[in-house]
């Protein structure tokens, strides 16, 4: 790596060459399409205007409290395209904090814990926002919101297990067989979430798509509790 004073576009943009963001295609395909290059971009950015990943951590973290006041009390012209930007901004900030840090070599555990526990409020707050767009749009009182909070908590729920159920030993990643590919291709969709807001009618269906996304999460899992 080279040095700390190195702030060049060229040595954060080695993050996309790392074994890290290979593997990233594994389990988030989308996230490494969409946002790891214009997140190399932002944390060179921050890089120059003199911003620690934990600066940049607090900023995903205004895009993600701003989701659900966004799908609740802008005008419906504006809700569903904002909230989808918003959406947007909180991954490429959320990609670049982990590139800022490293390319600046101040990566820290607590560092790290923070943004497990934004990127994890996050996900909550998008999907209540989901909801909360939805019963705007499609009228019904609340039930859409219900529906979109239940999904939020799956998905977290989904993470707590993972995390219970890791021994905490690292193993290299396994090659893919083919019989893997759907489940790759489903669980990597995280990054496309976003993009529903702009679903208008079909609002409905986005957020049954959740509900629906947040189960398969969490079986997948708690798969490892069927083995011996």
């Amino acid at each position: 790596m080279s040095g700390q004073n190195d702030l060049s576009l060229g040595h954060f943009a080695k993050e996309l060459k790392s074994d890290g963001f290979r593997n990233e295609f594994r389990t988030g395909w989308s996230i490494a399409l969409l946002y790891r290059a214009p997140g190399v971009v932002a944390a060179w950015g921050a890089a120059h205007l003199g911003l620690t990943p934990f600066v940049v951590s607090l900023l995903a973290f205004v895009a993600a409290l701003l989701m659900p006041f966004i799908a609740l009390w802008l005008p419906i012209t504006l809700a569903p395209m904002c909230l989808m930007l918003a959406g947007v901004a909180f991954q490429i900030l959320d990609c670049a904090d982990g590139t800022l840090a490293r390319g600046t070599n101040t990566v820290t555990e607590r560092g790290g814990d923070l943004d497990f526990l934004i990127d994890m409020a996050q996900w909550g707050l998008l999907y209540f926002a989901m909801g909360l767009l939805a019963d705007r749009v499609l009228g019904g009182g609340w039930g859409w919101t219900a529906l979109g909070a239940v999904a939020g908590w799956g998905r977290l729920l989904a993470r707590v297990i993972r995390d219970r159920l890791d021994d905490g030993i690292k193993r290299a990643p396994k090659a893919l067989r083919p019989v893997d590919y759907p489940v790759a291709f489903i669980s990597g969709i995280l990054g496309l979430i976003p993009f529903l807001a702009l679903s208008d009618q079909w609002l409905g269906v986005a957020v049954i798509a959740l509900v629906v996304y947040s189960v398969l999460d969490i079986i997948d899992a708690a798969l490892p509790l069927t083995k011996p």
